[in-house]
């Protein structure tokens, strides 16, 4: 699946999901290290996330928080990365500019 060319919409099902699955594990196996070493849940989402969200992704997902401003951010990021990748080189000075998360805190 290439989380890239998913709608928004597409994309916070496949983020659900997602979450629904590791809740699910966790619950029957509650070691997160281990989880974490054997797990390839998250390749698809480490290769599409800049990063300075996959952390916030990784937290969320473990976390299984799902507030909007959360999964907003990861689902930005993964769309806004698509786009880029997109745009030519000759208008990468017409890019959007950086989103900048300073002073936010997404666990608030």
């Amino acid at each position: 699946m290439n989380l890239i060319s998913l709608s928004k919409y597409e994309l916070r099902d496949q983020l659900i999901s997602l979450m629904d699955t590791v809740v699910h594990h966790l619950e029957t196996d509650p070691d997160v290290d281990k989880f974490l070493d054997e797990t390839d849940l998250f390749d698809e989402w480490e290769k599409v996330l800049p990063d300075a969200e996959y952390p916030i992704f990784i937290m969320a997902v473990l976390n299984n928080t799902r507030r909007d401003s959360i999964m907003d951010t990861i689902m930005d990021a993964i769309l806004e990365k698509g786009e880029s990748a997109e745009i030519p080189e000759k208008n990468v000075s017409e890019a959007k500019p950086a989103r900048s998360h300073v002073g936010e805190h997404p666990f608030n």
